[in-house]
């Protein structure tokens, strides 16, 4: 209180002053007396005027700084929270990329086999129903969708419909022990049986013929079943990682590495209907074969 009740007293005192000195200035005529009087009151004031901004002066610049960090404050919160819809933004744009990739390659199988399909999404993983590898999708009676039915993606087999419900399908997964599946050799056309280990990345493949050649990177496909249920014909199943054939054996087997991924199972695709490839064509007799008709006499 005291420092303010001086302040104000200065601040009379240079008030005082300068109106002393305006009214000289009007009055007088004397230029030489109203300079020295200037120059006296510069000398006086001079000082004063000084140390009144050095106090006023660092007042000043802590309220103008503290202004600036509470605005740079702001701006950070705000750029801090734009980096992060720029970034959930950005996630959004490379899931949905990845899914426009996974419909492309789905679409591309089915075209392929000719497979019409439903596609549908995994919405749950793990044991169900004492299937120890089976999937959840978020498809199923309602959308045309019946047990033993061909599940697969854009890499290949994926398994086959279980239970169903109107609004949702469980799948047994290709890789499941409970699975076996009829298999060809792409190429060659040696048939076998691929079953499932309850590894996710490895099925086993056995022969019909014990003799016949099964080598390393040979493709499997599915051969087909009757209306093919529960397995369309031609899906990719896998290649061929390793051979196994011991004398004595009447199988020859091998280790396959499945084409789809089961870990990242996302966008799948349930076949509905799929074409006969066993088209059975009419046979009828040829002319060749046509008793020689007797030459008629004139």
């Amino acid at each position: 209180m005291r420092d303010n009740g001086r302040v104000r007293a200065v601040l009379a005192v240079l008030l005082l002053v300068s109106l002393t000195l305006t009214i000289i200035d009007i009055r007088s005529s004397e230029g030489a007396l109203l300079k020295t009087l200037r120059a006296t009151s510069a000398n006086v004031l001079a000082p004063l005027q000084e140390g009144v901004f050095n106090v006023v002066n660092p007042i000043r610049d802590f309220f103008t700084n503290y202004s600036e960090l509470v605005n740079a404050r702001q701006r950070a919160r705000e750029l801090e929270a734009q980096n992060v819809e720029l970034q959930e933004k950005l996630k959004t744009s490379d899931d949905a990329r990845r899914r426009a990739s996974e419909l492309d390659a789905l679409l591309d199988i089915a075209a392929l086999g000719s497979y019409r399909v439903v596609p549908a999404r995994v919405i749950a993983i793990g044991p169900k129903q004492d299937f120890s590898w089976s999937i959840t999708i978020d498809a199923g009676s309602s959308d045309g969708i019946t047990s033993n039915m061909t599940v697969l993606n854009g890499q290949g087999l994926i398994g086959r419909t279980s239970s169903v419900t109107p609004d949702s399908a469980n799948v047994v997964l290709l890789i499941d022990k409970s699975s076996r599946v009829g298999a060809r050799i792409s190429g060659r056309g040696e048939l076998g049986f691929a079953s499932g280990e309850d590894l996710p990345d490895e099925i086993q493949f056995e022969l019909f013929d014990p003799i016949a050649n099964l080598e390393v990177n040979d493709i499997l496909l599915t051969w087909g079943s009757e209306d093919g249920q529960p397995f369309a014909a031609g899906i990719p199943i896998g290649r061929v990682v390793s051979v196994q054939s011991k004398p004595g054996l009447l199988t020859k087997s091998a280790r396959i590495s499945p084409f789809v991924n089961f870990s990242s199972l996302d966008l799948v695709g349930v076949v509905i209907e799929s074409p006969r490839t066993d088209a059975r064509p009419v046979i009828s007799p040829t002319t060749s074969n046509q008793e020689p008709q007797a030459e008629q006499s004139e």
